[in-house]
């Protein structure tokens, strides 16, 4: 989640199942505990040793995910490694480090970055920036959903997945809205009492502007924008714009949050009934009491976007440090380590259920969909820029 941008898929085929509440207490603390042990286990003597610099772009849950829980129980289980990471808030970053990968591929010269994260691999796996994954640099991929990997043409993997699902009071909405138009017509219908964030801001927001965008546009062409770069696509959105500058005077105080918390906030005060937001974030903040009991999440038909978010090794790196970046990404996909991200950021593991104990798929079980593909970063940024000058 997580959150955006990714960013959360539909094209990539890869199912992806919500958390419907927490593991019960006493399985996830036998899980957990098994999951510090394993992951603390000494490296094997053949494994390469060094330094990686990984890129990441989200909330603060996701940087959460890898200060707290990702970087410590690799470093302590593989001494001697160590991992740089370069953190980013601002979704627009993500183009800013595809244009550096590309640049570097041009020059010839070594990638910045070993492992880049989030939105960027699905557009760089498409640019042709990215090493091809076997099961020679990740065995472990073969407990991934082989769908998974199309979307990436085989040159990125799955760390993790959420999308993005309409949050609601069901003491003020008892039935909310199942599908895009529905939900439009109920914002029109109760000025004020929804709300999505600004998309530049957070991938909630854009997720939303996305889906209404992409009614007024081929699939085909949606199919371009998030695969890569096809400004003739955008010619399309003029009347998706049109009705969501149609939506303002319907929007909380005709203004919009700066991220995704924001919605949060004025969901948990009460001050709206409904919006936009990231499942794993969501999740978390039932979970914690940051948002009341009353608060409950559905998706939408079809789903807004959303999926798993990829790691991805640029192919500009050195072999060694190509070898560290494979290491790290198997190790990733170990049991521990994808139970302790459903307990870190109550996302959906990359791995598929069979792998993981029966505990966790009960409670991923009542949310199932495959999410819509979020646009690349610069269509992304083409987005925000004429939502700004149309919309905001």
């Amino acid at each position: 989640m997580q959150a955006k941008k990714w960013r959360k898929m539909s094209g990539r085929g890869a199912r992806v199942l919500l958390a419907g509440g927490m593991l019960g207490a006493g399985a996830l603390s036998a899980t957990v505990a098994g999951a510090a042990a394993s992951s603390a286990a000494p490296r094997k003597s053949s494994g390469p040793t060094g330094t990686i610099t990984v890129f990441s772009q989200g909330d603060v849950n996701v940087q959460n995910l890898w200060t707290n829980t990702l970087i410590p129980r690799y470093e302590k289980s593989h001494p001697g490694d160590h991992v740089k990471f370069v953190f980013s808030t601002s979704s627009s970053e993500n183009s800013v480090v595809f244009d550096e990968l590309a640049a570097s591929a041009k020059a010839h010269k070594n990638s910045v970055y070993d492992i880049v994260d989030g939105a960027v691999p699905a557009e760089a796996a498409a640019a042709k920036l990215l090493t091809p994954v076997t099961p020679a640099e990740v065995p472990l991929m073969k407990e991934i959903n082989p769908n998974a990997f199309k979307v990436v043409n085989g040159e990125a993997i799955p760390l993790r997945g959420s999308e993005v699902l309409i949050a609601y009071n069901s003491q003020a909405v008892p039935n909310p809205p199942k599908t895009l138009d529905a939900l439009l017509a109920w914002i029109k219908a109760h000025p004020g009492q929804f709300t999505y964030c600004n998309p530049a801001d957070g991938g909630s927001g854009s997720a939303f502007v996305q889906a209404v965008l992409a009614k007024y546009t081929p699939a085909a062409d949606n199919l371009k924008m998030a695969l890569g770069y096809s400004p003739k696509s955008e010619s399309s959105w003029s009347s998706g714009l049109a009705e969501l500058k149609s939506l303002t005077p319907d929007i909380f105080q005709q203004q919009y949050p700066n991220s995704n918390q924001g919605v949060m906030t004025l969901l948990a005060s009460g001050a709206v009934s409904m919006g936009a937001v990231w499942s794993d974030q969501a999740t978390t903040a039932l979970h914690n009491g940051q948002l009341p009991k009353s608060i409950k999440l559905t998706e939408l038909t079809p789903p807004l976007a959303g999926g798993p978010d990829y790691l991805g090794v640029p192919s500009n790196v050195s072999a060694t440090e190509k070898a560290l970046a494979f290491q790290f990404i198997n190790w990733t996909l170990q049991n521990p380590q994808q139970v302790g991200i459903v307990r870190a950021m109550n996302g959906t593991p990359a791995i598929e259920f069979q792998y993981l104990p029966k505990s966790i798929a009960a409670e991923f079980a009542s949310y199932s969909s495959s999410p819509e593909l979020p646009y690349s970063a610069n269509t992304d940024s083409d987005m925000n820029s004429k939502w700004q000058s149309t919309v905001g």
